[in-house]
């Protein structure tokens, strides 16, 4: 396998106000903080955690959409270039992204047909007289036939929504497709849907995915590997599989934990945390999960935790994850 994205101690920063809005103080908020991770072709990657833990942020730094702050975003072996450049605009054909949201991203100005038809345009591909067609045939491809290639996206389900969004995604042949939070808003029949329909898209046409989500139980069937996020840091790394077996951050137990379930609990009880994660602006001395975890000692509140390999497979940034 060989990397189609690295991502190398990225970290993004903004400047916010306190009380008092723009007479406020100046204060700055770590949304990313030193996140690094590697995808390879045709592979997925997930990234999970509580929600402004970094997630999206994080994929818009992939996408090139934000600026890096420090660290390094490469993808296909060379550098992000900046945002607007001739180099990027090149590089953002081979990379599309999926919204949670898909009535808040689609022109309902326009119809199915020609929100796919419309990259096309932009970048130029195929014949002007073939391109109706090949929009016609891409969302044929997600499940939209007949009168519903001409409704407007008023006029679709969510669901439907998401297919139109899909097929515009595939009509510039990208190879990396960012999902955020792909399926959140759907009902959870049409939520088995679309992530059938993207595990088949995917195998059909070579994608890379990175998939956010909140979902854990979603995460098991699409993802070939997991990063868990916590206040804009990687805390642990490995295949669903492990990581589901056996946890070793806290952060990731608590989650996994809490994983609902139709079968009753034959195991522990969920864990429950205590507390609200600790401010991005006002960041704590040492680990930043120590404020709410029960195996914290005197050094995870001095200290941060740096990753470190418990295999080949499976990564953790805690000191006590053997405890």
């Amino acid at each position: 396998m060989t990397a189609l994205v690295r991502v190398e101690a990225v970290a993004r920063r903004y400047t916010v106000f306190r009380r008092g809005g723009m007479f406020g103080r100046r204060a700055i908020l770590h949304a990313v903080d030193g996140v690094s991770f590697t995808l390879e072709r045709g592979r997925t990657l997930a990234l999970v955690g509580e929600s402004g833990c970094g997630k999206s942020t994080t994929a818009r730094l992939v996408l090139g959409l934000e600026s890096a702050d420090a660290g390094h975003v490469s993808f296909d072996g060379e550098s992000m270039p900046r945002r607007g450049s001739p180099e990027w605009r090149r590089m953002r054909r081979h990379m599309q992204m999926v919204y949670q949201d898909p009535l808040a991203v689609l022109d309902r100005r326009q119809s199915a047909l020609a929100l796919v038809r419309e990259p096309l345009d932009i970048f130029a591909l195929g014949p002007k007289s073939g391109r109706d067609e090949t929009a016609r045939g891409l969302l044929d491809e997600v499940g939209l036939s007949g009168s519903l290639q001409t409704r407007y996206p008023h006029e679709l389900s969510g669901g439907q929504r998401q297919r139109v969004v899909l097929a515009r995604a595939l009509a510039t042949r990208p190879a990396l497709l960012v999902c955020d939070e792909p399926i959140s808003a759907l009902d959870v029949s049409i939520q088995a849907q679309v992530i059938n329909l993207l595990a088949d898209l995917q195998e059909r046409h070579g994608l890379t995915m990175l998939f956010i989500s909140h979902d854990l139980r979603v995460v098991q069937q699409v993802a070939d590997s997991v990063a868990v996020m916590y206040l804009g840091r990687i805390v642990e790394q490995g295949p669903p599989a492990v990581l589901f077996a056996r946890a070793a951050h806290p952060y990731t137990q608590a989650l996994i934990s809490a994983i609902p379930s139709h079968r009753p609990r034959t195991g522990a009880a969920p864990i429950l945390l205590e507390g609200d994660p600790p401010n991005p602006i006002d960041r704590v001395q040492g680990c930043p999960f120590a404020p709410r975890c029960w195996k914290a000692d005197d050094r995870c509140r001095v200290e941060a935790p740096p990753m470190r390999s418990l295999d080949d497979t499976q990564q953790v940034a805690c000191f006590n994850s053997e405890s």
